[in-house]
């Protein structure tokens, strides 16, 4: 049965639809103008000959008689299903509508040599259903680019488009989880910018937002694809680094560091950072990896700022 599906054997298939008695074929294109029919079809059109060119909605309406919009529908909501009437015969056939690579393929079966109350209002039926489930499909498609927009925003800082705090969170719990399964280095920077407040008091808010989104395009520029930075909030930032040693994240934080020295953050601001580096102990969990970067930065701010410390143990007197 699978050879039948073989490209070899399709131009047999179509010809055996095209010269069918029974089942209607109707092949046209994204114009609407008809390519190919079947036998079936054309018997009951007023030329007796294949329409080429012409449009299928001259040919086939909904069993009420109107034009049958289902014939248009998108692509990407096919194959669907639908009733649809031959003019000027009123034959009734239970149709399916295909892709076929930007072109369309109806295929149908007679339900009706004639009109009948009963067929008639069973094919308004299933069209109105047709029609209700292509409007379900793309409002639910609507809906879920809608709840991934709101997914986005949750996990993104608005102002600097790095990571936000919750997103951090998440990864940094799957980070933590697979650098202890295989063994793996993780490393952490956290960074504060120094002075920042004097800037949004001196220069106002607007200055400090330009400076946070200069800080953060560096932070972009310098990271590899598998780094994840963070704005933390406010002047706080982090970066987590995968498969990092914590040598490599020292070398890092101060090639950030010197980059954000020599910046220009425009209206002839700079900014200085410190930064605390550390990396995934043994057995350290989520509160422990934060602390000891938190511990390190500390170090940096209280020993005169504008510098990187590495620090490897949670012990306050170490």
């Amino acid at each position: 049965m699978t050879d039948l599906l073989l490209p070899r054997h399709l131009e047999i298939f179509q010809s055996h639809l095209e010269h069918s008695d029974v089942f209607l074929m109707i092949r046209y294109g994204a114009d609407h103008n008809i390519t190919a029919a079947s036998k079936t079809f054309i018997e009951q059109i007023p030329e007796r000959t294949l329409p080429a060119g012409e449009n299928v909605d001259r040919y086939l309406a909904d069993p009420d008689g109107r034009d049958c919009s289902l014939l248009s529908s998108s692509v990407n909501e096919l194959p669907v299903s639908f009733t649809v009437k031959v003019r000027p015969t009123d034959r009734t056939y239970l149709c399916t509508l295909y892709d076929d690579d930007g072109s369309y393929v109806l295929l149908g079966d007679l339900i009706a040599e004639s009109e009948d109350e009963a067929v008639q209002r069973m094919s308004l039926m299933t069209n109105e259903l047709a029609s209700l489930t292509l409007e379900l499909r793309k409002r639910n498609a609507d809906l879920e680019q809608a709840n991934e927009t709101i997914r986005e925003l949750t996990r993104v800082d608005p102002l600097t488009d790095l990571a936000n705090r919750r997103h951090f969170a998440e990864v940094l719990d799957t980070a933590l989880t697979f650098a202890h399964r295989h063994e793996h280095p993780l490393s952490l920077i956290s960074m504060d910018l120094d002075g920042f407040k004097f800037i949004n008091d001196t220069h106002g808010h607007d200055a400090g937002d330009e400076v946070l989104i200069s800080v953060a395009n560096i932070l972009r520029e310098s990271c590899r694809n598998e780094d994840f930075p963070v704005r933390l909030g406010g002047e706080e930032f982090l970066v987590l680094l995968p498969n990092t040693v914590v040598d490599e994240a020292f070398t890092l934080a101060e090639r950030l560091r010197e980059k954000l020295l020599n910046a220009s953050m425009g209206k002839g601001l700079s900014i200085t950072a410190s930064l605390g580096v550390t990396q995934l102990l043994e057995n350290d969990n989520y509160f422990n990896f934060m602390k000891r970067a938190d511990m390190a930065l500390y170090e940096a701010k209280s020993g005169g700022r504008n510098k990187t410390v590495v620090r490897m143990t949670n012990d306050p007197h170490m």
